[in-house]
């Protein structure tokens, strides 16, 4: 096999080097006679490269960090370790860490904390592994008592219901002679066995936005931390009383980060997995901390409490009204409460203290004491809502709150903390010569100035950095990077935020951090180097509806693109008449609740619109507006109707493209080629003598092109086959529903949305192209991850020992029943 040929660059760069080793006179001579010395020595250079890359890769191959995937093969092979499925691009998975961690394994296999590690590395989910014949009830005596084994439930705590059947859950169980192994409806049949292991994973993967250490801070030290909105209550704005959720009254639910690694090797607990949070236990601690303030003694917290020195799970910071500065509120100071509904009455805020009784020992009897302990905000962490405390007399209000915290996904699609890095994406900002490209900067906690041509151009708002790319961008590259968590509605005396595309131009409009070069002692500046666009971390909200104009530029001129890159749109995306020649959206959620998302509001001819790892509302593009023609390709997304009337997809006159995408309404298009799809509603496609539609399920009076291994054309088929004969229409009907999809969440506000239950059919979860689930969580491969982990028991499992995976990602109305109180 040919080696590929060495980047140009890396063959320069020893060039450089081996003439560097000549003497000074002899370069300078040679450069006043005509490089020829150096172009030799740039002959020469190639072989020296070359035996340079075969070195570093034959290092590289002794380590299982570095190694090439052909060299991982030989290590794997090398420490017995058994081979598995390849997961697919994109999942961020591979087999890295259980290779490097095959003979830690092995020398503690048979052991709970060995099967949890070996879980957390061939799937990369956090897993805590049960062994059940400890939950089975027991008779004590006194002879040998077992208090962790008891004979009935503990309900003191108040939070043994809301543990049932995960696990951490403690309540005694009578003995199931079911196999752990046996499933039935996805689930396994039996569980408490004496020889049943389960292995509960959890699959959301949680993206934070961290919070910064320190007491006090300026607001350009929080450009990382979401702002929050105001929550409106009974139709109106109220002061104190905020929601993290971006839709006016919705709920977002918190998370607690992955802290896996705080546990040291040892065995994990709740609080070290990515999971919801809930109410409880936090406001157990919470209480705890002021109790044990006032008492004037250590709290009385687990080896490893819910809130850590570094902010997690979630940290308030309340900046008041004429003060520039944010106050850290610490968790004492953070009172836990149920805010489904508003406090009542109306607009009630909770004291700026809270009372407490307690007794201190005395001489001879019990001393009673009494104390308040200041209170800063009231926190539900099961809608993401806040009610600031009272202000105390003559003390400002807050009037603005931010929060570091981490929410649930399916995968890191949408607009989030997630990094959105690709190699394909611009990074480095260079001069370029002729069209240099326009750099802003959206900060208003930096001074306005700079230039967007020469360096970087800070300005205030989205707004004014759109306006002046619509003035200076015409056939330029403009990047309008978006450096703070913020949220902006539409200028004084505008409906709209309007972005105004210059004719053969771009404008990309990202959430990002933007580096400068940092200057590096004894090492000359690259002066064709701007800066770095870094894409993550930041997450802007666009509270308006965006809507993108045509610019200057001759009549005939191509219309221009546009990029949004990380953004949250509230009110959606409109494109009006010849507006734009490309549209592509990364990572953005695109929604307006109750009407439509992405629209063209006019003629749009030989447009290419991409949509990749979003989540969008309503797409409707070729309606009475005018024509729209061209292509769109949606990738990794869910296309929903969210709340709207109508289709989630309408593409009268695009060729479309889906893969690894959920469709959970109606939809309709010219051609369509998709892989990995799910239609819940019946699609319309009017061309099908072109295109093909792949490895997806495909809902009943559907109109589409030719299939390949589709849903539940397959299940006929097999049905028919296994019969004999023709299916009735109650066959029918049994084998359609036996490979319906089942999804956890249909609601858009819900971490769970369009992730597939586990009551899922295999047909669906495995039936995608390459054995991964049909949809747009496809990437994630949990059942090639899952079935790659049965697979290991056998090496890892004491004899006699059966073992079983148990998915506890619970629904949206599993976590409300577990919330209460």
């Amino acid at each position: 096999m040919t080696a590929p040929p060495l980047p140009t660059a890396r063959v320069e760069a020893v060039a450089d080097a081996l003439y560097a080793l000549l003497p000074a006179h002899v370069r300078l001579v040679d450069r006043d006679a005509g490089g020829a010395v150096r172009a030799l020595v740039g002959v020469v250079a190639l072989p020296s490269a070359e035996i340079d890359a075969e070195t570093d890769a034959f290092y590289d191959a002794l380590f299982v960090e570095t190694a090439a995937p052909a060299a991982l093969d030989a290590i794997a092979a090398l420490v017995a370790a058994t081979p598995l499925h390849p997961m697919p691009a994109g999942a961020g998975l591979d087999q890295r860490a259980y290779v490097g961690n095959t003979i830690r394994y092995r020398r503690g296999k048979g052991t709970a904390r060995v099967i949890e590690a070996l879980a957390a590395d061939v799937t990369g989910l956090g897993a805590i592994a049960v062994e059940y014949f400890q939950r089975l009830a027991r008779c004590n005596h006194l002879l040998d008592v077992r208090p962790d084994r008891p004979g009935t439930g503990l309900l003191v705590d108040g939070d043994t219901a809301a543990r049932a059947g995960s696990a951490v859950d403690a309540l005694p169980r009578l003995l199931d002679v079911r196999p752990v192994t046996r499933t039935h409806r996805g689930r396994p049949a039996g569980r408490h066995n004496i020889t049943a292991v389960g292995v509960h994973v959890v699959r959301p993967v949680v993206p934070t936005f961290p919070a910064p250490p320190g007491a006090s801070l300026p607001a350009s030290s929080l450009s990382g931390v979401p702002v929050a909105r105001p929550w409106p209550v009974g139709g109106t704005t109220r002061p104190g009383y905020v929601q993290l959720g971006a839709q006016p009254g919705a709920p977002l639910r918190l998370f607690a980060p992955d802290r896996r690694a705080d546990a040291g090797g040892g065995r994990l607990r709740q609080r070290d997995l990515a999971d919801r949070l809930r109410r409880l236990p936090l406001h157990q601690e919470t209480d705890e901390l002021r109790r044990a303030t006032l008492e004037g003694r250590p709290p009385r917290l687990p080896d490893r409490p819910w809130f850590d020195e570094a902010g997690a799970p979630f940290t308030v910071f309340l900046r008041r009204s004429g003060d520039p500065r944010f106050v850290r509120v610490p968790p004492a100071q953070v009172r836990i409460a149920n805010l489904e509904n508003p406090p009542t009455p109306l607009g009630a805020r909770p004291p700026a203290t809270r009372a407490y009784a307690w007794f201190d020992p005395g001489p001879t009897d019990a001393v009673p004491r009494t104390g308040e302990h200041p209170i800063a905000c009231a926190v539900d962490p099961v809608t993401g809502r806040i009610v600031v405390a009272q202000s105390a007399p003559g003390v400002a209000d807050v009037d603005e709150v931010r929060v570091a915290y981490g929410t649930g996904l399916g995968r890191a699609i949408g607009a989030g903390a997630t990094d959105r890095g690709d190699p394909d994406q611009p990074f480095e900002i260079r001069d370029a010569g002729v069209a240099v490209d326009l750099v802003w900067v959206v900060d208003p906690t930096q001074p306005t100035g700079g230039s967007a041509e020469t360096g970087s151009r800070t300005v205030p708002t989205l707004a004014d950095a759109l306006a002046e790319a619509a003035t200076d961008g015409a056939g330029r590259r403009s990047f309008v990077l978006l450096a703070r968590c913020d949220v902006e509605g539409p200028p004084g005396g505008q409906t709209t935020i309007d972005v105004t595309l210059p004719t053969e131009s771009e404008i990309h409009v990202v959430a990002a951090q933007w580096r400068a070069p940092l200057p590096v002692p004894g090492v000359d500046p690259d002066p064709a180097l701007r800066g770095f666009v870094i894409r993550r971390g930041r997450r802007f909200t666009v509270d308006a509806p965006l809507r993108v104009l045509r610019g200057t530029g001759a009549a005939d001129a191509p219309a221009g693109r546009l990029v949004l890159d990380g953004l949250e749109l509230t009110q959606g995306l409109r494109l009006a008449v010849r507006s734009a020649a490309a549209v592509d959206l990364r990572y953005v959620i695109l929604r307006a609740p109750g009407t439509i998302a992405l629209r063209a509001t006019g003629t749009l001819t030989a447009v290419r619109i991409s949509i990749d790892s979003s989540v969008c509302g309503p797409v409707r593009l070729g309606t009475t507006a005018g024509p729209v023609t061209g292509s769109l390709t949606v990738r990794d997304s869910v296309l929903g109707a969210d709340g709207a009337a109508g289709e989630a997809l309408t593409a009268a006159e695009l060729a479309t493209t889906l893969c690894n995408v959920t469709v959970l309404a109606a939809s309709s298009m010219r051609e369509l080629t998709g892989t990995n799809v799910v239609f819940t509603e019946p699609v319309t496609v009017t061309r099908r003598q072109s295109g093909c539609l792949r490895h997806s399920f495909v809902a009943p009076g559907s109109a589409t092109p030719r299939t390949f291994r589709c849903q539940p054309t397959l299940a006929l088929a097999e049905a028919a086959e296994a019969k004999g004969g023709p299916l009735t229409g109650d066959e029918q009907a049994a084998a359609r529903l036996a490979v319906h999809p089942v999804l956890t969440d249909v609601a858009a506000d819900e971490p769970t949305y369009a992730m597939l239950h586990p009551l899922c059919p295999d047909a669906i979860r495995s039936g995608g192209e390459g054995d991964v689930e049909m949809g747009a969580f496809a990437r994630a491969a949990f059942g090639i991850a899952v079935a790659d982990l049965v697979a290991l028991f056998d090496d890892y499992l004491p004899v006699a020992l059966e073992a079983g995976v148990i998915d506890d990602t619970r629904s949206a109305a599993v976590a409300t029943r577990r919330n209460v109180p």
